[in-house]
């Protein structure tokens, strides 16, 4: 027996003009609908393994969908790439799972060099707890939010980004948008002041502190802006 996970498409949010690029997105209910096919007369039994993976994708394909209702604060631009609302035209996402343990989406390929270990990533990035919470985006989109300054870090080994995020952004090409869900063993962990990026207000601080102390994983949501060389 092998389940195949659709996803009703939720409706994507419009810009009222060209410059209209951020918006807070209105609360919609995204229905999660899982069937089952079953190919033959013969079922199996799936392995712990292969059910474990099953339950990490339904994971993640919820946690998406579940984006759509988040709080008003969630910010979406006129590409979507923060939005979890599938689009209505385009076929179902699919996600990738990296040997870490690290599950993303490729909303969006870009285009040139891809982020090298070494390479200094400009980035924009929104991060939720895995129930959907929202926490800090960079982008300047009111309360709970940044200015609209992207961040930079190295990215590598001599980089101080948590693992999930770094590998995340490694690979990626200027323009580019990916959304992943980052279990705790490659994020905060139980050592959250360690690691970048960190919002600036207590509040969000606390958020971080209390997934890490829960154990749980995290969503980034990111936008590689350009990479360059790292200054000697």
């Amino acid at each position: 027996m092998r389940a195949v996970v659709t996803v009703d498409p939720s409706l994507r949010p419009s810009s009222s003009s060209a410059n209209d690029v951020l918006r807070r997105p209105a609360r919609r209910s995204v229905a999660l609908r899982t069937r089952a096919r079953v190919e033959g007369t013969t079922e199996k039994t799936p392995t712990a393994q292969s059910a474990h993976s099953r339950r990490d994708v339904l994971r993640v394909v919820f946690v998406a969908s579940s984006l759509a209702s988040a709080p008003a604060r969630a910010v979406v631009d006129a590409g979507d790439w923060s939005s979890p609302g599938l689009r209505s035209d385009g076929p179902p996402a699919k996600y990738e799972r990296r040997p870490s343990g690290l599950v993303f989406e490729e909303v969006n390929e870009g285009a040139g060099e891809e982020a090298r270990a070494g390479d200094v990533a400009v980035f924009e990035y929104v991060v939720r707890r895995a129930n959907g919470y929202f926490i800090y985006a960079t982008i300047d989109c009111g309360i709970g939010c940044g200015k609209g300054d992207p961040v930079e870090f190295e990215l590598g080994p001599n980089g101080r980004l948590i693992p999930g995020l770094d590998e995340l952004l490694t690979g990626m090409k200027p323009g580019g948008k990916r959304r992943a869900l980052i279990k705790p063993e490659i994020a905060y962990g139980g050592a959250y002041k360690s690691y970048e990026p960190q919002p600036p207000e207590y509040g969000q601080k606390r958020q971080l502190e209390r997934l890490s102390a829960s154990n749980e994983p995290v969503i980034f949501e990111v936008k590689l802006v350009k990479t360059r060389q790292k200054r000697r």
